[in-house]
C-alpha cells in the first residue's frame, strides 16, 4: 500500500487532483457567476459541473500512465527512474496549485464583497445609471390584447405567492406577503413583460397544480417560486423563474441582506431587473429609476400598508365589507408611523373613495377623508403612480370629473402598464360616461393580467349585459363557474341571463325552488313571483324578508312599497293604500336629508301612483331621470331610467313619456330587452294598446 502511495506521489498523480479539483472548482464558480448575467440557460452551468466531474478520473487517468520529458509527453514505463523529471514536474506543479489557490481566495473576495458591494442594488443607494448598459441588450414586444387565450408570449409572468418559512413570529406571514406583493408591483412596471396580478396568483397558494397547469390557467409562460425567511435582523429570499410548459429553471437565486427597508425594497429591485434578464426583456431608464425608489424608512409602516393591502384586495366591494373597513384602519396606522409614506395615503384615499361610493355617495366622513388623503399623496408624490391612480379614483367617484380622472390613469399607465387595476379603473370610468365599448376593451385588458379574478370577469360580463351581447356573456359566465363552481355572483349570471335575453325565467324560478343562495334575492324573487303572478308567493317572499328597505346604488324601494305594488297587482288596492302610507313617511324622511337623490325621487313617484296621483307620479319620476342623466353617469342612468319605466311609467298606463323613456333605454345601454321587460305584469295597463305594440315591434329580436 505504502508503495502505489509512493508511486502515485512520484508520478504527481496527487498534485494534478489538487490542481484539478482547484481549477474545476473556479470553473464552475465563474460559471455560477456570469452564466446568468449573459443571459444562458441554467443547465449551462449544470453542464459545466459535470463536464469537470467528468474529467477528473480522466485526468488522474492520464498523470499516472503518463510522464512529462524534455522530449514531451510518454508513457511513464517506458521512461527510466535516472531519467525521469518528475520531481522537477512536481515543484512546477506546486507554484501552480499556489497560484490556483490564491486566484480562487481572490475571486472569494470579488465575488462575495467587491461585486456585492458595488451591485447598486446592494446597499441603500442605488445608482439606475449603472444598469443601463446591462438592461438593454434585447428588444421586446407587449403581449398582444385577445379575449380568446392566446399563446402565452414569453414575457409574461405570474408570480405565485411566497411561501412563509419563518418562525412562529407575530406578522411573518405579512411580511412574506408583503415581499411578494412589492416585487409584483416593481414586475408591473415594466412595459415589455405581461404581469398577472395578486388577486388571480393568490388561489395558487399551497396548491396541487402542476407548473403546466398553472401556467395554462393564468395564460403565462413562465412561473416565478419563492420563500421568504426572516431570523432576528437578518432576511432570505430565494426565487426561482421556471419554465411553466416544460418545468425547466430558467433562473434562480438566493438574497440574504440584514433587515432594512433599504434593503428590503433593494432585494426586490434586483429580482425585478433580474428577471427581466432572464426573459430578455428592455427596461427603460426610467422604469429602472423607478424600481430604485425607497417608498417608506419605517418597517412598521410597510406592514401595516401590507396589512391595509391584503383586506382591501380580498373582497371586490372594499366598502360595503368589513374588509374595507379594516384596509382603512390599517392604511391610517400605516401613515401615523410615517406621514411621508405617499402609497399609504394614496390607498388611504383609494379605500376612502371606494366606501364612499358604495354608500350611494352619501357617507360624508368617507368623502373628506378620501379627499384629505389624496391632497397629501400628492403633496408628497405628485408624479407617483399610486398618486395618480388615487386621485382619478378620487375625480371619478367624488367629482364625477371623469376627463381629468381619464388623464390621471394615463399618467399612471405610463408607470404601470401591468397594472389591472388601472385597466378596471378606466372601464368604470367609461361606463359612467357612456362609453362602453371603450369600456369593454379596458375591461377585457383587466381580465387578461388578472385572469382567475371573478370580480373582474363579473364586471366583463355586466359590460356585455349594458351592450346586450348576450352570447358573449355567456361565456365569460362559464368562465367564471369553472373557476369559482361556488360563486353565488356566477350563479346569478347564469339563471338572470335567459331572463334578461329572451323572458325565460325558468332557471331564476327553479332556483328560488331550490332554495338556492344568490345576490339580490329579494328583489329576483318577487320579481319572478310577480312575473308568474303568484301574488301570495311574493308576499310570502317579503313576510321572511327582515329589512325595512331594498336599497342599492341604483335604486331605493322601501318594503312597504313592496307590499303595496304586490297587493294592487293582486286587486287588493285599499291595503295596498295602507302600505303606500307607511312608505310615504319612510321616503319623505329619506328626501329630507338627500332631496336630489334619483333614487328615492323614483320611489316617491313609485307611491304616488299607489295614491292615485297619476300626473304628479309621472313628473315625478321623469323629474329623476332629469337629475341622473347618462352625460352625468351613464351607469346610474340606466337604472334609474329603467326603474322609472317599470314601476311608475308603465303602470300608469300609456303615455308619450313611457314611449320616450322606453325608446331611449332599448336604443342605448342595458340588460333588459324588451323580451325580458314585457314579462312583468306592470307593463298590462299598455300592453295591448297599439301605439305601445309598434314600439315593442321596433325592438323584438327576430
Amino acid at each position: 500500500m505504502a508503495s502505489v502511495w509512493g508511486e502515485l506521489k512520484r508520478r504527481n498523480v496527487v498534485k494534478v487532483a489538487v490542481a484539478y479539483a482547484i481549477v474545476g472548482w473556479l470553473l464552475v464558480q465563474v460559471a455560477d457567476t456570469f452564466f446568468p448575467a449573459l443571459q444562458l440557460p441554467e443547465w449551462t452551468v449544470t453542464l459545466v459541473a459535470g463536464l469537470v466531474i467528468l474529467g477528473f478520473p480522466i485526468a488522474l487517468i492520464l498523470s499516472w500512465a503518463y510522464e512529462l520529458t524534455p522530449d514531451g509527453m510518454e508513457r511513464a514505463k517506458s521512461v527510466p527512474l535516472s531519467e525521469s523529471i518528475a520531481k522537477v514536474t512536481g515543484r512546477k506543479l506546486d507554484f501552480v496549485i499556489i497560484g490556483l489557490m490564491a486566484l480562487g481566495i481572490l475571486f472569494l473576495v470579488v465575488d462575495n464583497y467587491v461585486l456585492d458591494t458595488a451591485s447598486p442594488f446592494a446597499g441603500a443607494e442605488i445608482d439606475p445609471g449603472s444598469l443601463e448598459p446591462a438592461l438593454n441588450e434585447s428588444p421586446s414586444t407587449v403581449a398582444e390584447v385577445a379575449t380568446e387565450a392566446p399563446t402565452p408570449d414569453r414575457r409574461s409572468i405570474a408570480v405565485l405567492p411566497f411561501s412563509n418559512e419563518s418562525a412562529a413570529e407575530e406578522n411573518a406571514e405579512f411580511f412574506a406577503n408583503g415581499i411578494h406583493d412589492e416585487l409584483l408591483t416593481q414586475l408591473a412596471q415594466i412595459g415589455s413583460l405581461k404581469v398577472i396580478s395578486r388577486t388571480s396568483v393568490e388561489e395558487y397558494r399551497d396548491t396541487s397544480k402542476n407548473m403546466r397547469q398553472i401556467g395554462q390557467e393564468l395564460g403565462v409562460a413562465t412561473l416565478l417560486e419563492g420563500r421568504v425567511q426572516r431570523a432576528g435582523d437578518m432576511v432570505r429570499v430565494n426565487v426561482q423563474l421556471i419554465d411553466a410548459e416544460t418545468d425547466v429553471h430558467l433562473w434562480a437565486d438566493t438574497y440574504e441582506r440584514e433587515l432594512t427597508m433599504e434593503n428590503i425594497f433593494a432585494i426586490q429591485a434586483e429580482m425585478a431587473i433580474s428577471i427581466a434578464g432572464a426573459l430578455q426583456a428592455t427596461l427603460t431608464p426610467q422604469e429602472v429609476a423607478q424600481l430604485s425608489e425607497i417608498p417608506t424608512q419605517s418597517t412598521r409602516a410597510w406592514n401595516y400598508y401590507v396589512a391595509g393591502n391584503n383586506y382591501f384586495h380580498r373582497t371586490s366591494d372594499a366598502g360595503s365589507s368589513l374588509n374595507g373597513l379594516l384596509a382603512v384602519e390599517q392604511y391610517e396606522h400605516a401613515v401615523d408611523e410615517d406621514p411621508e409614506f405617499s402609497e399609504a395615503w394614496a390607498a388611504l384615499s383609494r379605500a376612502h373613495s371606494t366606501i364612499y361610493l358604495y354608500s350611494g355617495r352619501t357617507d360624508d366622513a368617507a368623502l373628506n377623508s378620501a379627499i384629505e388623503a389624496v391632497e397629501l399623496a400628492f403633496k408628497l408624490e405628485p408624479n407617483a403612480p399610486e398618486t395618480r391612480l388615487a386621485r382619478a379614483q378620487y375625480f371619478f367617484t367624488v367629482t364625477l370629473d371623469y376627463e381629468a380622472a381619464l388623464q390621471e390613469l394615463t399618467i399612471a399607465e405610463q408607470a404601470w402598464p401591468n397594472t389591472a387595476d388601472i385597466f378596471k379603473t378606466r372601464a368604470y370610468i367609461q361606463r359612467r360616461a357612456n362609453n362602453w365599448e371603450d369600456a369593454a376593451v379596458n375591461m377585457t385588458r383587466a381580465a387578461e393580467l388578472d385572469p382567475r379574478n371573478v370580480d373582474t370577469l363579473g364586471q366583463l360580463l355586466a359590460t356585455n349585459l349594458h351592450l346586450r351581447n348576450y352570447s358573449d356573456a355567456e361565456r365569460l359566465n362559464e368562465r367564471m363557474r369553472v373557476i369559482a363552481p361556488e360563486s353565488a355572483e356566477a350563479r346569478l349570471y347564469q339563471i338572470m341571463i335567459p331572463a334578461l335575453r329572451d323572458g325565460d325565467f325558468t332557471d331564476l324560478r327553479a332556483a328560488l325552488e331550490s332554495q338556492q343562495r344568490f345576490p339580490f334575492a329579494l328583489t329576483n324573487s318577487w320579481l319572478t313571483a310577480i312575473n308568474d303572478r303568484e301574488y301570495e308567493t311574493a308576499i310570502g317572499y317579503l313576510d321572511e324578508w327582515d329589512s325595512d328597505a331594498d336599497v342599492t346604488q341604483n335604486w331605493y324601494v322601501p318594503k312597504a312599497s313592496y307590499y303595496g305594488v304586490t297587493y294592487e297587482l293582486a286587486g287588493q288596492s285599499e291595503l295596498a293604500a295602507s302600505y303606500f302610507v307607511d312608505a310615504l313617511t319612510q321616503v319623505e324622511e329619506a328626501l329630507r336629508a338627500s332631496p336630489d337623490d334619483a333614487r328615492l325621487l323614483v320611489a316617491l313617484a313609485e307611491i304616488k301612483l299607489g295614491q292615485g296621483e297619476r300626473d304628479e307620479a309621472i313628473a315625478t319620476a321623469i323629474r329623476a331621470t332629469q337629475l341622473m342623466p347618462r352625460s352625468v353617469d351613464a351607469l346610474s342612468a340606466t337604472w334609474i331610467q329603467l326603474d322609472a319605466i317599470r314601476r311608475v311609467l308603465a303602470p300608469a298606463g300609456y303615455s308619450d313619456a313611457l314611449i320616450e323613456q322606453l325608446d331611449d333605454y332599448l336604443t342605448e345601454n342595458g340588460w333588459w330587452s324588451i323580451e325580458g321587460l314585457l314579462q312583468d305584469p306592470r307593463f298590462d295597463p299598455v300592453r295591448e294598446d297599439p301605439r305601445f305594440e309598434v314600439l315593442v315591434e321596433k325592438y323584438r329580436r327576430r
